[in-house]
C-alpha cells in the first residue's frame, strides 16, 4: 500500500495522492471510469496507479459522495492548479463541455457519457479568470451527480452537472448545466464547500454551514457534511477549534 498525503473517500471509490504527486484509485468498480485507470491491470479493489501526463503532479483528490451504481466521478487538482476529472459525465458533471452550453448544447468528449481517463476540465477555470485573472481553485466537492468548485477569493462558487433538485444553486433549477457561477451559493466568507447526493453546502471559516441548496434533509447527507467538514480541517481550509 502506497503512503498517501491526501485521501478522498467517496461512497463507492477512493483516490489517494502520494508525496511525489502520484495518484492511486480503488473502489467497488470502475464501470463508469471513476477510477481513471484500467481495472484489468490492477483489480478495482486494490490501489492502482492512475495514468496522468508525465508533467502532472497530483496535489489533492476528490471522489463523489452519495453516488449510486449508475454514477460516480472523480477529480484531481494538480500542483499548477489545474482540474482533472474522470468518470460518469451523463449529467455534465465533468464540466468538459463549453460553459456556454446548456442542457441541449453540451458537447460530450468523443461522444462518450463517461471518461475512463482523467481529462483536464478547463472551462470552470476560464470562467473564474473572467471575473479575476488572479483567482485559482480553493476547493472542489463532488456530489452524487454534480460538481462544485470554490474560487480562491472565498466567495465565488461554480457548479455543473445535475441540477433539477436545486443542488447547484441556480435560479430556476435547470435540469442539467455546464459550468456556471452559482448566484445563490456565492457570497463572501466561504472557506470550503461540501456536496453529498443532491445537496450542496457552503462552509464558513469556523466549520459551520452558511448556506444549503438541494435535497439536504437526511441523515446520510448530514453525516456526509460532517465528514466533509472534518476533511476541510485536515486540508487547512477551515479552523480546527480543537487545536
Amino acid at each position: 500500500m502506497p503512503s498517501f498525503v491526501d485521501v478522498a473517500e467517496g461512497t463507492r471509490h477512493s483516490i489517494g495522492v502520494t508525496a511525489d504527486g502520484a495518484a492511486y484509485s480503488w473502489g467497488r468498480s470502475s464501470s463508469l471510469g471513476q477510477l481513471g485507470r484500467d481495472a484489468n491491470e490492477t483489480p478495482s479493489g486494490i490501489p492502482g496507479r492512475v495514468p496522468l501526463p508525465a508533467h502532472v503532479k497530483a496535489k489533492k483528490a476528490f471522489a463523489s459522495n452519495g453516488s449510486d451504481s449508475d454514477s460516480g466521478h472523480s477529480a484531481i487538482l494538480d500542483n499548477e492548479g489545474k482540474l482533472w476529472m474522470a468518470g460518469c459525465d451523463r449529467w455534465q458533471q465533468l464540466g468538459l463541455g463549453s460553459s456556454n452550453a446548456g442542457s441541449t448544447g453540451y458537447t460530450w468528449k468523443d461522444g462518450k457519457l463517461w471518461q475512463e481517463r482523467f481529462l483536464q476540465s478547463s472551462f470552470v477555470i476560464d470562467l473564474m479568470k473572467q471575473n479575476n485573472d488572479e483567482c485559482s481553485i480553493r476547493d472542489v466537492a463532488l456530489g452524487g451527480d454534480h460538481t462544485l468548485v470554490l474560487s480562491s477569493n472565498k466567495r465565488d462558487v461554480y457548479g455543473f452537472g445535475k441540477a433539477g433538485d436545486g443542488q447547484l444553486g441556480f435560479i430556476g433549477k435547470p435540469f442539467v448545466s455546464a459550468p456556471r457561477k452559482s448566484s445563490i451559493l456565492s457570497e463572501d466568507g466561504v472557506a470550503a464547500i461540501c456536496a453529498v447526493r443532491n445537496c450542496s453546502s457552503t462552509i464558513d471559516p469556523q466549520g459551520q454551514v452558511k448556506r444549503q441548496v438541494g435535497k439536504c434533509r437526511s441523515k446520510l447527507v448530514s453525516n456526509g457534511i460532517t465528514k466533509c467538514v472534518e476533511r476541510a480541517k485536515q486540508l487547512g481550509l477551515i479552523e480546527d477549534n480543537e487545536l
